[in-house]
């Protein structure tokens, strides 16, 4: 009799660049898709030594980016952990820097309307969404936290109080940033790098009543100190920093 062994769960983050196609049910032909750039060559350097088995296979989308939209997306192949992160009873953050247009004469008072409107909770197609963290971080860019993601959805708020998005990257998604991952490029990530301390106790023991396979314990804390250090490495970089 033989015995499958089970995958190793993965969770990886990934630079999506500008253009690239999150997975839909209307990807056409010749387009290009953001799973394809999983590929040895595009891994970050940094986590080379981490490199899961290839071919990597069942990989779903822990929260989809539009195609004009850049940034950080995270990918797993366990289905309890994605719903974990983007599923209705999440609360997991998702930060966005949107450099937004339309707003240039407007006065101090009118801008921060327009951000306490964010905060207050507003509506889209009949249905309020859950209230959202924003501020001004420069003349031209929000800084936009959401723990919900519709379709299009900071697009469409920025409509809503009269502004134009020309620019939008997500750059959290939990505790973890996009620090100096480039374009294009992926790596491994530990739980405790996506999670709070109580969401990641529930994940990792939702993995397991699943029938999900730990890592070996000396193997995954060397990992996950390795990209812990190379996270407090990007950590330094100025927080505010208006990306592109």
């Amino acid at each position: 009799m033989t015995l499958l062994r089970k995958p190793r769960q993965l969770l990886l983050a990934l630079h999506k660049p500008f253009s690239f196609l999150s997975p839909s049910t209307d990807a056409r032909a010749n387009k290009r898709l953001a799973i394809d750039l999983f590929t040895p060559e595009n891994i970050a350097p940094s986590a080379k030594k981490f490199m899961p088995k290839f071919p990597l296979r069942g990989l779903l989308c822990a929260g989809r980016l539009d195609a004009d939209s850049t940034g950080l997306m995270l990918w797993t192949n366990d289905k309890v952990l994605q719903e974990r992160i983007i599923g209705p009873e999440s609360n997991v953050e998702k930060e966005y820097l949107v450099r937004v247009t339309g707003h240039e004469r407007w006065s101090e008072e009118q801008r921060e309307s327009a951000v306490q409107l964010l905060r207050s909770g507003i509506s889209l197609d009949g249905t309020p969404l859950q209230r959202a963290k924003a501020r001004w971080i420069n003349a031209e860019q929000l800084q936009i936290t959401l723990t919900e993601g519709r379709t299009r959805q900071i697009r469409r708020m920025c409509d809503v109080i009269g502004v134009k998005v020309k620019k939008l990257t997500r750059v959290r998604i939990g505790n973890y940033r996009l620090g100096g991952l480039e374009s294009g490029q992926w790596s491994t990530v530990p739980l405790f790098l996506v999670f709070p301390d109580a969401e990641r106790f529930e994940a990792a023991k939702a993995a397991t009543e699943a029938g999900r396979g730990a890592a070996p314990r000396g193997k995954q804390r060397a990992q996950d100190h390795a990209t812990y250090s190379e996270d407090k490495k990007a950590a330094r970089i100025v927080r505010r920093v208006d990306i592109g």
